[in-house]
């Protein structure tokens, strides 16, 4: 380390993670001063492709933050290394490096409230449109959007959607406070110098209550991606212990999340989203309170959001009780904002007839999906349609499996950006082969026990000699794992073409031997139980049917 104020050592990873310890730091010492009488500053910290260097932005106001270590009780998704929590001396940090200006041309743009102009969002998709020759003329200005997806979303899996036709793509549900506090979470989501050029355009969700805390998250990433997003979706357990997700709507009567989007928005460089549902109801109706709901993204608007995603469900329709995604309220949703942001739709989609249904029937700017597209990355193209006699018409679920393991190889989970690395392979694979995995169990044992990129491929290549030996025909598949719950909820819902069982049937000979410990964990810090193989309770499952 240097010893002069003014030296700034950005090469190597031990000065990077120096340096966030220093940003940490200075960022208590700041919120200690209650009575500081001067201009409030916050610390962010930045990193580019040179590393990380120490921010100071003035700001109007600003609460007391506790970014002490979370204990147990925390509202964490797994546990990391924790930072180097000694306070570096003053000879150990830099003197304040101002942030390059903004670079989005419409920034110039912005409304009072920190807001972009209508056409954002229209302007981003068609400055990206060369990359999606497939594409047709009308959807080029609308967005083909993968949602955000704790141990979905990840890099590797976000690249494969993209051959694809999608558009637009959502990093997963990134922790604020685990994200400024912990470098190894940090890393499981982004990497210093960004994301590659082909993952574009990008949109960071970030969930948490803390404005500066999401601040400070928001600040590190604002300078490699096209927007930020707030999740307002989560309805797990986990999302209301740590007030955040779906359970944000309803903190201090919403009160919580507006003042959030009105504090972030004029600070950051890029347009501040919100990804929301419809608000739960107060036991008394027992409908959802639609109303309260308008309410409520009226004064997010008006604080300055630049963007909504309304997924047409409470925070209670979800797994076995997840219904049909009510695309009459996100319409009139829309048709309430149309003059003034995008609005996405989100929810029961499983095709690209699904797709033109709900883009005609609300009238949005564009389609988030979840549940569907990650079993199959090519649902933006017309396959499985009824053009197509439902047949499959896109690449086979084999293929999807042993081009995302490619990506893998080429953005390996210790390099950042993939998530939680085999544990998320694993999820991806069941998801990609479910239908074979509930034919052939050795396989699907194969799949549990892949806690190696060797063992995935072994296992993806068990069901590549299986297809080979039966004549299987890819034109036959059927979507499996999304309709897992679809048809306990949807009244008479069909597979419009089911996939036919193979003739040729392979079954386990020999059993697999029992792992030696059930509670054994991953490296990523996630259980692994035979009731949860593939580690999917740890993550958050938004039901986005």
């Amino acid at each position: 380390m240097g010893s002069g104020k003014n030296s700034l050592p950005l090469a190597g990873a031990a000065g990077a993670a120096t340096l966030i310890a220093a940003a940490v730091w200075m960022y208590n010492k700041q919120h200690a001063k209650k009575n500081h009488k001067s201009e409030d500053t916050t610390a962010a910290t930045s990193c580019n492709s040179l590393g990380c260097v120490v921010e100071a932005k003035a700001v109007e106001e600003h609460s007391e933050v506790d970014v002490k270590e979370p204990s147990s009780n925390d509202d964490t998704v797994a546990s990391e290394a924790d930072v180097d929590s000694a306070a570096p001396t003053a000879d150990d940090t830099a003197d304040t490096v101002e942030a390059p200006p903004p670079t989005n041309a419409l920034s110039s743009q912005r409304r009072e409230n920190g807001s972009f102009p209508r056409d954002w969002l229209r302007q981003l998709l068609l400055s990206h449109a060369h990359n999606h020759p497939n594409l047709p003329q009308n959807l080029q200005d609308k967005a083909l959007v993968v949602a955000p997806m704790v141990d979905a979303s990840d890099l590797p899996y976000r690249l494969l959607t993209r051959r694809y036709n999608t558009n637009l793509c959502f990093t997963p549900m990134i922790h604020a406070r685990m994200f400024i506090e912990k470098e190894g979470y940090r890393r499981k989501f982004w990497r210093y110098h960004g994301m590659p050029k082909e993952d574009r355009p990008l949109i960071a969700q970030f969930c948490g209550h803390d404005k500066e805390v999401l601040y400070q998250a928001m600040k590190v990433v604002e300078d490699h991606v096209d927007g930020v997003d707030i999740n307002c979706g989560c309805p797990q357990n986990i999302a209301k212990k740590g007030q955040y997700g779906a359970y944000l709507m309803e903190k201090d009567g919403g009160d919580c999340i507006v003042e959030i989007v009105r504090y972030l928005a004029p600070r950051l460089k890029v347009p501040v989203s919100v990804k929301l549902r419809i608000l739960p109801s107060d036991g008394e109706s027992g409908e959802p309170r639609f109303e309260d709901s308008m309410v409520l993204y009226r004064r997010l608007v008006e604080a300055g959001a630049s963007m909504l995603t309304i997924h047409g469900r409470t925070r209670e329709q979800r797994q076995r009780k997840t219904g049909a995604a009510d695309w009459k309220f996100t319409k009139r949703v829309v048709d309430e904002f149309k003059d003034r942001i995008p609005v996405l739709s989100n929810g029961s989609i499983s095709n690209m007839d699904d797709v033109e249904r709900c883009l005609e029937e609300t009238g949005a700017d564009g389609v988030m999906v979840s549940e569907a597209i990650l079993e199959y990355p090519p649902l933006f193209m017309q396959t499985n349609v009824e053009a197509t006699n439902y047949k499959r018409t896109g690449p086979g679920r084999l293929q999807m499996a042993e081009d995302y393991l490619e990506l893998c190889k080429q953005y390996p989970p210790d390099e950042g950006g993939q998530g939680s690395g085999l544990k998320c392979i694993r999820a991806h694979i069941h998801r990609f082969l479910h239908a074979d995995l509930q034919t052939h169990t050795i396989v699907r044992d194969a799949v549990v026990r892949a806690f190696t990129m060797e063992a995935a491929d072994n296992a993806v290549k068990m069901v590549r000699d299986i297809h080979e030996e039966i004549n299987h025909d890819p034109t036959q598949e059927q979507l499996s794992w999304y309709v897992r719950h679809r048809m306990d909820w949807e009244e008479g819902f069909v597979n419009k073409n089911p996939e036919p069982t193979p003739e040729k049937i392979f079954v386990e000979e020999k059993k697999v031997e029992e792992v030696e410990d059930e509670s054994d964990t991953d490296n990523e810090g996630c259980c692994f139980s035979p009731s949860d193989p593939f580690g999917e309770s740890c993550g958050v499952d938004d039901g986005d049917y």
